[in-house]
């Protein structure tokens, strides 16, 4: 017979994701440039504004809004303001959401990959960046290109619920009940690494990784090289277990230092109960975005 205390709390449980921003986060003011930095993105404008699609495509108006001011200086930025690498960098991503269609990843062709939650958005941090969760050992499916598009997707979904003024999403990885077996294998994560770093350049806030097994950091010693030295330095680990490793080495945090516990999963610290349902949350999620689910 189930006590009052195990239902009261699960009837705090939700399967609702939170994927509209409070309004009691700190949304960041962008950056001013200096003279020589405006100069280099006027630059960058007229070149990127010359190689756009022809205003009677069908597509020009979505690459116009793709190729925003802020899209630009965040190429710019990863490109330590070199004119001629910011606009190679642009030209490379342009032409490949021309091939790849991110935007227009049809939920249907990747809901296999996300029955289990192994990938869900829920919540945002005390910055507005909508938080991105990854748990690899709910995975499902065999390494393939369905793998990355599922992440593209999620990718594509955080930016379209992120407030103005907003770049960034954190990442949470959490390896719990993940073995070295069903972990996504080493080309897959190059491969993500690949889009996160080329196509979706100053977008990862920081990321936090959670119940790493002693097999992670062999893997993560291998994929180092292929990491941005800045985009390595936004990894943060944590351990739930042993919140007082944060004053022992800097690379270790508390995700309340970060994220208002109403915005975090119970299983982290938070008080979010979330529980995933996959019928309710990609429903929710395909309406947020404005796509269908069926």
């Amino acid at each position: 017979m189930t006590n009052n205390k195990e239902t009261d709390i699960k009837s705090l449980y939700t399967k609702i994701p939170i994927l509209t921003c409070p309004d009691n986060v700190t949304l960041p003011v962008p950056p001013e440039l200096t003279a020589e930095q405006e100069e280099k993105f006027s630059k960058v404008r007229e070149y990127v504004d010359s190689i756009l699609l022809p205003k009677e495509d069908d597509r020009y108006q979505e690459e116009k809004n793709w190729a925003s001011d802020a899209c630009l200086k965040r190429n710019l930025r990863a490109a330590k303001w070199n004119l001629t690498d910011a606009k190679n960098r642009i030209k490379y991503s342009l032409e490949w959401r021309r091939e790849y269609k991110p935007s227009d990843i049809d939920p249907k062709t990747v809901e296999a990959e996300a029955v289990t939650g192994k990938q869900h958005l829920n919540g945002f941090d005390n910055n507005g960046r909508p938080i991105f969760y990854l748990r690899p050992g709910l995975e499902n499916t065999l390494p393939g290109p369905d793998q990355l598009r599922f992440v593209i997707f999620n990718f594509e979904s955080a930016i379209t619920i992120m407030p103005e003024n907003v770049e960034n999403i954190v990442i949470i990885i959490d390896f719990n009940k993940c073995t070295a077996r069903s972990s996504p294998g080493l080309g897959v994560a190059k491969e993500f690494m690949h889009a996160l770093s080329s196509h979706y350049p100053e977008r990862l806030g920081y990321s936090l990784i959670i119940n790493a097994p002693w097999y992670f950091w062999g893997f993560f010693k291998l994929l180092s090289p292929f990491i941005d030295p800045v985009t390595k330095n936004k990894i943060k680990f944590v351990d739930i277990h042993n919140p007082g490793k944060t004053v022992q080495n800097a690379q270790w945090v508390n995700c309340l230092d970060f994220i208002n516990e109403n915005q975090l999963e119970s299983e982290y610290g938070g008080s979010n109960a979330f529980e995933y349902h996959h019928e309710t949350y990609w429903k929710t999620l395909c309406e947020r975005i404005g796509k269908s689910p069926n």
